[in-house]
């Protein structure tokens, strides 16, 4: 015989019913509950991650920013340099112009130095790189940014070569020929008192022209460097980033 009336098992199965729906809907909420979080979390990471980005957006552009003006100084100082490295070469050129004209430029007025030194500012693209914080930026953007680090390398590269094969033709001319520009100086007057006319003459003409040759190039180099710099700056607002 049945222990419990068939009322009681009734209302037994209504308050388990209840209670299993009570806990399916805290269940529910707590799922809900851990959604809304993981949603806020990726919203607030996602917003990170793009405070940073154009953190490092306008550090780059700072950067680029400061190699434009600077490259823009070494290209005027360089046409300066060679357009006056040019006038001299006019002088002791002419037709009518006297050997001592070319020693008295090549001994008080030939200006040695070749300005081609620069280092990019490169803190912000260096910081990306180590941090892997470069894979914020999409594809296109980075493959841009990629290039023009290439081509920066290939400036130096190229621009230190000139400033190589000058300095080797620099220092062997001035074994023979100071060309400090110390006029005050004994022992360097001495020496110039005694040379080879020819042999003075044949080197500073070739001395000159590899010194024109070295700034002609270094300004191509620069200048083609700064136009894609300008470029990308120009472009990096409307770049997908």
């Amino acid at each position: 015989m049945d222990k419990y009336p068939s009322s009681d098992k009734a209302s037994a199965g209504m308050k388990t019913g209840k209670y299993l729906k009570y806990a399916i809907g805290e269940i529910v909420l707590v799922v809900i509950g851990i959604l809304i979080a993981l949603q806020i979390n990726n919203w607030n990471e996602h917003r990170k991650k793009e405070k940073l980005k154009d953190s490092y957006k306008v550090s780059l552009i700072n950067d680029l920013s400061k190699d434009t003006l600077m490259l823009g100084k070494l290209i005027s100082e360089n046409y300066r340099v060679m357009t006056a490295l040019r006038i001299q070469q006019k002088r002791f050129l002419g037709p009518e112009t006297p050997i001592d004209t070319l020693i008295k430029i090549a001994k008080d007025e030939f200006d040695p130095e070749l300005n081609t030194r620069f280092k990019y500012n490169r803190n912000t693209f260096n910081t990306l790189i180590a941090s892997g914080n470069i894979d914020l930026f999409s594809k296109e953007f980075n493959d841009r940014l990629m290039a023009l680090i290439s081509l920066q390398d290939i400036e130096r590269e190229n621009s230190e070569w000139y400033s190589d094969v000058y300095s080797s033709k620099i220092s062997r001319f001035s074994d023979d020929y100071p060309v400090s520009r110390q006029q005050n100086s004994k022992i360097v007057n001495s020496i110039w008192t005694d040379i080879n006319e020819r042999k003075i003459a044949s080197g500073f003409i070739s001395l000159t022209d590899i010194k024109g040759f070295a700034h002609y190039s270094f300004i191509n180099e620069i200048e083609n460097v700064k136009k894609h710099t300008i470029t990308f700056l120009n472009q990096i607002d409307n770049l997908n980033y």
